[in-house]
């Protein structure tokens, strides 16, 4: 028996509900991606490989360059003490006669560059002397001042008739340029002590007064002024002589009135002064 043959219509549709069928399933069903080219898959890879690598790299440098940026060991300003900027003293302590290093910022005021300054150490009791002392203190242009200084034996008490004083140990000032100007702090650790006046003839102005100990006992410095001063005079004489490992200089002579001169005689930071008539 002969079949007639089937529409032509109705092929199509079943064809179509085939098609349709197999793009209905889920992204998991693998009817509906087909076999996925390995080429393509390789690219898309190595694509985000490629541009994700710069990125996290570049996104580290950000960060490490902000935490660079924020150290504060550059961009810290001056410290301020009433509008004065200060300085940082090495070592903060120290005796007689050594060697302190200062420095600082914010120096920018014209003044503070201004020619032949003077360097002080004030007392914070007593009379509150200033003693000068000798330094090697600069400010550059852009306000940073560096140098050291000698912490001095004698100072004087400003508006009194004393006359010199020796540095005693405690608190002192730091003041550079003008007697207000206070820059710091130095604990003076052992300050210089006034001695006894030692005679080289009974009742009479031949002797040594004034002495002022600096890193020795007075019953040393005193047996060091006793051999000194039979080699040096008031007037004349010797200028410079050589004991018990000090060298002692003479550094003033006056004729008015009781003649006299001043010495002064030291061993590394061990020093003493006195006044011969």
């Amino acid at each position: 028996m002969r079949r007639s043959p089937r529409p032509l219509a109705s092929t199509i549709a079943v064809a179509g509900l085939l098609v349709l069928a197999g793009c209905s399933g889920g992204a998991g069903d693998p009817k509906s991606l087909g076999p996925v080219p390995t080429g393509p898959s390789t690219t898309v890879e190595e694509t985000t490989t490629t541009t994700a690598a710069p990125a996290t790299s570049t996104s580290v440098a950000r960060v490490t360059t902000t935490q660079g940026s924020a150290a504060p060991t550059t961009t810290a300003g001056p410290v301020l003490v009433d509008g004065i900027p200060q300085v940082t003293a090495t070592p903060s302590s120290a005796p007689v006669g050594a060697r302190v290093r200062i420095e600082g910022t914010g120096f920018t005021d014209v003044m503070w560059r201004e020619a032949n300054p003077s360097l002080w150490l004030v007392a914070r009791s007593g009379c509150g002397a200033f003693a000068q002392t000798e330094h090697t203190v600069t400010v550059s242009a852009s306000g940073r001042l560096t140098g050291d200084f000698v912490v001095p034996a004698t100072g004087n008490c400003r508006q009194s008739s004393i006359g010199d004083v020796p540095v005693t140990a405690g608190n002192h000032r730091i003041v550079f340029r003008c007697t207000p100007c206070t820059i710091g702090e130095l604990e003076v650790t052992a300050g210089a002590a006034r001695c006894a006046d030692v005679g080289f003839a009974p009742n009479t102005d031949n002797l040594a007064s004034g002495i002022v100990a600096s890193g020795l006992s007075c019953a040393e410095a005193e047996a060091l002024v006793r051999k000194v001063g039979t080699q040096v005079r008031s007037v004349g004489g010797p200028s410079r002589v050589e004991v018990d490992g000090f060298t002692c200089i003479r550094t003033s002579e006056s004729d008015r009135g009781l003649p006299s001169s001043e010495f002064e005689c030291t061993s590394g930071p061990r020093r003493v002064t006195f006044r011969r008539t």
